[in-house]
């Protein structure tokens, strides 16, 4: 890779340089530079470049195994917050997978962020990113919360920033209820957080591009054609159905989407 747009060059070097850095920065819990000055602006490419070594780096070096996938910013709200207007898609690994219930030690992120949302998992392989084909494929959905942390010391940043580090995703942890695809309408689902029974944030399913599953078809259509379609078993996170907010400490948090259940999860400071 070697390219040059707007008056920056970009190398093989430096993006497994920069991965490098973000791997590093999220093992040893620090924060870093912005990468953004380093890209050519709106690199996309070269943004999910750095992406996707980060992930191999953790795959490599501490046995990781990829077991789905988050798309981001799918939220309009959360897009007009951050200034962004196109989704993002990032990895998850099995070591970033929690069950409801579960208590996260503070101490293993820079700056821990909530969000709810309704995760998918599949049935079986997308090999067609029709509507058809991708909810046939759907074994069930249930809430979940994302566990969002970014490497960096400010907000996301630019679209590449937030893209190299891998859309923000630390973590998921999942309901305590599975439900089968169309049960529910999507569309309609209420969600709501609750941090020691104080509301933190709400919205309604039809928030995530109109319907969470169009989330799914975006991340179907989109890893087909980097390559990397989307396999049996692995656990895709929609986006999230209210705004992203401060992990609140030492409370117990509870989302409820109404017709799926809820979700629970603790941010330890003692962890």
């Amino acid at each position: 890779m070697s390219e040059e747009r707007s008056g920056v060059s970009v190398t093989r070097d430096t993006v497994s340089g920069i991965a490098r850095e973000l791997f590093e920065a999220k093992r040893g819990v620090y924060t870093v530079p912005y990468v953004s000055p380093r890209l050519p602006e709106r690199d996309l490419e070269t943004a999910y470049a750095i992406s996707a070594e980060f992930a191999a780096l953790r795959e490599r070096e501490l046995g990781v195994k990829r077991v789905g996938r988050k798309v981001g910013l799918t939220n309009r709200l959360v897009q007009q917050r951050v200034g962004i207007d196109e989704p993002d898609y990032g990895i998850i690994h099995d070591d970033m997978v929690h069950p409801s219930g579960t208590h996260l030690p503070l101490s293993a992120y820079n700056r821990l962020l909530i969000e709810a949302e309704v995760a998918f998992v599949l049935g079986s392989d997308v090999l067609d990113p029709s509507r058809e084909s991708v909810e046939a494929a759907i074994d069930y959905v249930t809430p979940a919360f994302e566990v969002v942390d970014f490497r960096y010391a400010g907000s996301v940043g630019q679209i590449v920033d937030t893209i190299a580090d891998n859309a923000g995703c630390s973590g998921v942890v999942l309901g305590e209820e599975r439900h089968a695809y169309g049960e529910v309408d999507l569309t309609r689902v209420e969600m709501v957080i609750t941090g020691g029974g104080e509301e933190i944030t709400r919205g309604v399913g039809g928030n995530v591009l109109g319907d969470p599953v169009n989330a799914v078809l975006w991340l179907a259509e989109t890893a087909l054609r980097t390559g990397e379609p989307l396999r049996a078993g692995e656990v895709l996170l929609s986006g999230s159905i209210g705004y992203i907010e401060p992990w609140p400490a030492d409370v117990e948090c509870v989302a409820t989407i109404t017709g799926l259940g809820r979700v629970v999860a603790t941010a330890d400071t003692k962890g």
